[in-house]
């Protein structure tokens, strides 16, 4: 019987040490790159998020982003961003918008920009397959709060 015992005190020691150290691991975690790569809040979180993948495309690293636009009354506008660090893959998905035509645009470009305004930050792709070198495609931009 006290053998019973002391086995289960022993289990529930270890469960808690990995609920303890889970817990930690997901606080330092929070805002890591690759467990934020849904983006819809529009805040501060996320204008350093698709910093992180802005940066990771100059270094030529690889990333993937979802960006769910917001919306009043209609569906949401959905954005994957995907990168290989060399070129973009920029799907505007406006499928679920009732207010639009329900077209999916696709873009394959060599170049990813960022602009500072006064109250956003815009992110778009230029030097796209299929369209003049400073021609620019997708529009993202994130409110400076």
């Amino acid at each position: 019987m006290k053998k019973i015992i002391w086995l289960l005190s022993f289990v529930i020691v270890i469960l808690g040490i990995g609920l303890f150290y889970s817990i930690r691991l997901n606080v330092t975690n929070k805002n890591n790159y690759l467990q934020r790569s849904i983006l819809y809040k529009f805040d501060q979180t996320d204008l350093n998020r698709i910093n992180t993948f802005y940066e990771r495309f100059l270094d030529h690293e690889g990333d993937y982003l979802v960006v769910i636009g917001p919306t009043i009354d209609s569906g949401p506008a959905i954005t994957n961003i995907n990168s290989n660090g060399k070129e973009i893959v920029w799907i505007n998905d406006r499928s679920r918008d009732a207010y639009s035509n329900g077209a999916i645009e696709v873009y394959k470009c060599k170049k990813l920009n960022k602009e500072e305004e006064y109250a956003s930050t815009v992110f778009s792709v230029s030097n796209c397959e299929g369209y003049f070198k400073d021609d620019i495609k997708g529009y993202i931009a994130f409110p400076k709060k």
